[in-house]
């Protein structure tokens, strides 16, 4: 069985694919991810936009590659040229962790293994320049805005989210939510976009931990860890504390439009692969 360790024949750790993960900063703090849960968890503000987690070389149905130079050490300087942009776009949500903390433990765990097998990922400064590149060009508020305007604030259905990003990617990305325990909520965490070892666009199929749940209608596999019966938000602010913690009504409950999923067979008849989905809209108040 596969193992972290298993190497190549030239003693390289193998992989399929790149999983270059995209974050919502404000459910990092709503998740535990921080310590706290306002936006000084290192949310940026008042801009919210989505930051980058890390480029996961990943073998399909398999966790890892990971750690695969021992030895290496995180040099911080050899990103000066691109800290600032770091700091804005690759930012560490944790609270009361050094700013290059999250980034050393992505070269360390991830980028190392990037370098064995993927010549423009080889230095520090190519593997989180990459990831620079790649969220201009694939920035998940993007794909929202132009596949179905997705907005924050709104809570919308595993179906419309996956039928937006297919839509503007044309490939198949996993959808990551956090379920919170206190609130039952399920909330819009993190987008998984793949890339083949050529870093072009691919399919994110065979992700532990996110399988794949059908088809949508009009194109694209569902790859999720979230309920497809349940709503998900897709939240604007961090709630207050107290109210998430004890599912109160905050003093001014919003009101959310939400998207129900229904299943049913395709009209024609036709076998298809897992669910079809329609898409159901009705309004409810979130409190």
């Amino acid at each position: 069985s596969s193992t972290l360790d298993d190497r190549d024949a030239v003693g390289n750790h193998p992989f399929d694919l790149l999983i270059f993960t995209q974050r919502w900063p404000i459910t990092a703090c709503m998740s535990g991810v921080s310590t706290t849960r306002t936006t000084s968890a290192g949310v940026p503000s008042p801009n919210i936009v989505w930051t980058i987690h890390g480029i996961w070389p990943t073998k399909i149905n398999t966790i890892g590659p990971a750690f695969c130079n021992k030895t290496a050490v995180f040099d911080v300087s050899q990103l000066s040229s691109i800290e600032s942009q770091l700091e804005e776009h690759w930012l560490n949500v944790e609270a009361n962790k050094p700013t290059d903390s999250l980034w050393e433990h992505e070269w360390l765990k991830h980028g190392t293994c990037a370098a064995e097998m993927i010549e423009q990922l080889n230095t520090e400064l190519k593997y989180f320049g990459q990831g620079l590149s790649w969220l201009e060009k694939y920035s998940v508020g993007s794909g929202f805005a132009a596949g179905g305007n997705i907005l924050p604030g709104f809570n919308y259905s595993l179906a419309t989210l996956n039928k937006a990003l297919f839509g503007y990617y044309g490939k198949d990305l996993a959808i990551e939510c956090y379920h919170d325990s206190k609130t039952h909520l399920q909330i819009l965490n993190e987008i998984r976009i793949c890339f083949n070892k050529q870093l072009e666009l691919t399919d994110c199929d065979g992700i532990v931990g996110l399988e794949r749940q059908g088809t949508n209608r009009g194109g694209g596999a569902i790859i999720s860890n979230c309920n497809a019966a349940h709503p998900i938000l897709y939240p604007d602010v961090v709630p207050k504390e107290n109210a998430m913690e004890h599912n109160e009504v905050q003093p001014n409950a919003t009101y959310y439009s939400v998207v129900y999923e229904v299943f049913s067979q395709s009209n024609d008849g036709e076998e298809s692969e897992g669910p079809q989905v329609d898409d159901e809209f009705v309004e409810v108040i979130l409190v």
